[in-house]
């Protein structure tokens, strides 16, 4: 595969992503060239960066679209006017100029618009006006002089578009990009306007926001995480589009609620039978779908938690085998997800070595059939799938996250409050007597509460013993 846009290391560089950026797409990068670090001065390593970079070039390039032609337009003429000083950064208006009582500003604009006619090339003179040539600065100080340009009110997907533009480094970028769209497609849903201006949407609109996403099925948990997107979206615009005085009409909507639990049922841990009746329909599945769910049950984690572990995240090697859960390139971590260490035991262990035996590539994720997709929905569709065969799942009560609940209830008996919560990732900073222990005494006695709890449940030996996995 050619890599033409390849810098390569030097005696005291890495590697570089080095790519000049066309004139029409310099709006949206900030600059005339790219030169993104490739980390690494191993070809292994930086190769692999390099598709990675090359894909955020593109992915970036493709949002060109996002940018209005008016906000275009403003940002030309702004800077044209700049330059040469007939404007401030903090202006909202330039223009117009009254040749009688601004005699001085006019000749500037004047001068300033000979200048720029000076410097237009032999075609841009000649365009014709029928065939609608692209913008100079030489036309658009011209119009400011004559009628004036103002700042295009900012626009939710202007808001959307700088709020993703600061967290392009994030691994977990392309998720957090679908997440943002679709609360901007929900939005203007809802007004029934594309691309609504930030200052034309009210209180009526949240309300109206979140009853649409409730009439839609969405559980409030749903709910109460596409408003946290759409208001770290809004609250970022404001601060960088200077709106000080504007007041984000999302930002206290109340959220459904009824007899404590806000308005969703509690989820209810799965019996021993419950989880042994889904083995057994599993043998007919994937791999990667019968190893999560083993991986499940023994750990207490979450489909998106499982998914989305990498081969350089697990380790086998010491007295105490485990497994990071965090944020990576494979898949964030959702909102109450925490990162954390979870101890193997039985054939949760002996499942992972037989992975990490057959995967050389640290990067490589331990399930990839679930891995490559965006979210978390496919996992748990086909999970759930199987707990219907298995006459194991209830509507929003028994589903595949109940898995978590029936470790807890078991540990609930055998482990102090402070090693479950580290277990589970809640509640982390609350004292107690787990800080007592050093990080790998803290393991040792994790791993002993799992195997009590698990055994104590009825579940240690449900998946066969670890020698026969």
């Amino acid at each position: 595969m050619e890599r033409k846009h390849l810098k390569p290391p030097t005696g005291t560089a890495n590697a570089k992503y080095r790519r000049r950026v066309p004139e029409g797409l310099r709006n949206v990068f900030g600059r005339s060239a790219v030169e993104w670090s490739l980390k690494s001065k191993d070809p292994e390593v930086y190769l692999r960066n390099y598709d990675i970079e090359h894909q955020r070039f593109e992915a970036m390039a493709a949002r060109k679209t996002a940018v209005s032609g008016d906000q275009i337009k403003w940002e030309m003429a702004q800077k044209a006017a700049i330059e040469h000083g007939l404007a401030k950064p903090s202006d909202v208006r330039i223009g117009p100029v009254d040749m009688e009582a601004e005699q001085a500003r006019f000749q500037a604009f004047t001068q300033a618009i000979q200048t720029e006619a000076s410097q237009l090339t032999p075609q841009q003179r000649a365009a014709k006006l029928a065939n609608r040539p692209a913008k100079t600065s030489f036309d658009l100080l011209l119009e400011a002089q004559a009628s004036g340009i103002e700042k295009p009110a900012a626009t939710l997907k202007d808001f959307a578009r700088e709020y993703l533009r600061d967290r392009e480094g994030r691994a977990t970028y392309n998720d957090l990009e679908k997440q943002v769209n679709l609360v901007v497609r929900a939005v203007e849903e809802v007004t029934g306007r594309e691309a609504p201006t930030v200052i034309s949407l009210t209180e009526e609109d949240a309300y109206a926001f979140r009853n649409v996403m409730r009439d839609k099925g969405n559980a409030i948990s749903t709910l109460e995480k596409r408003f946290n997107i759409l208001n770290a979206v809004l609250n970022h615009g404001k601060k960088r589009f200077g709106m000080k005085h504007w007041s984000n009409p999302f930002e206290d909507v109340e959220m459904p609620q009824d007899d404590g639990t806000a308005g969703e049922a509690k989820r209810k841990p799965l019996s021993a039978e419950e989880v042994a009746a889904v083995v057994r329909k599993l043998r007919a599945s994937n791999d990667d779908l019968r190893d999560i769910w083993l991986l499940m049950t023994f750990c207490g984690v979450g489909p998106n938690e499982a998914r989305g572990i990498l081969r350089r995240e697990v380790s086998t090697g010491g007295d105490v085998a485990y497994f990071e859960v965090k944020a990576n390139r494979k898949r964030r971590l959702k909102t109450g997800e925490r990162p954390r260490s979870i101890p193997l035991v039985g054939a949760a262990r002996a499942m992972m070595q037989r992975r990490l035996d057959s995967i050389e590539d640290p990067d490589a994720p331990i399930f990839p059939r679930y891995a490559e997709h965006g979210s978390s929905n496919s996992l748990s569709a086909a999970l759930v799938k199987q707990m219907k065969a298995a006459g194991a799942w209830e509507k929003t009560v028994k589903v595949p996250y109940s898995l978590r609940h029936t470790l807890k209830e078991q540990l609930r008996w055998v482990a102090p409050k402070s090693f479950q919560v580290r277990i589970f990732g809640h509640g982390y900073g609350e004292g107690g007597s787990a800080d007592d222990y050093g990080e790998d005494v803290m393991l040792e006695r994790q791993a002993e509460y799992i195997e009590q709890a698990l055994k104590r449940g009825g579940l240690f030996d449900l998946f066969g013993s670890p020698s026969g996995s």
